[in-house]
């Protein structure tokens, strides 16, 4: 995934997708894997729940010299959320709009709980 930037220079990262950066030095990414960001060689980084997100976004915002925010995705499907969706909202309109939204909804939910 590319990291997508706004014209107030606002770099957007998505929560729970893989995204790539520049090195950083050894200091950053060690200060990155104390946040919980995860990291993979192959893929590169990924905000997850377990992850420390003000002190990731922190640690990046100095290191990129550049804002830094997270975008939010859809709880079902992972698919990051419009600029026109309700602020606050967790469920993309494709989601809310399907049938079985609620049971995607409580399944997605269990299996969370399921893996704490």
């Amino acid at each position: 995934m590319r990291l997508s930037t706004s014209v107030s220079h606002k770099l957007r990262i998505a929560s729970n997708k893989w995204f790539s950066l520049p090195r950083l030095g050894r200091e950053v990414f060690s200060d990155l894997m104390k946040a919980k960001v995860k990291y993979d060689t192959k893929f590169g980084f990924k905000i997850t729940s377990e992850t420390d997100v003000p002190r990731a976004i922190s640690v990046l915002s100095r290191a990129l010299d550049q804002q830094v925010e997270l975008q939010s995705s859809c709880f079902i499907c992972n698919e990051i959320l419009g600029e026109n969706e309700k602020p606050g909202s967790i469920i993309c309109a494709k989601c809310k709009d399907r049938e079985d939204c609620y049971a995607l909804y409580t399944m997605k939910f269990a299996t969370l709980v399921e893996n704490l």
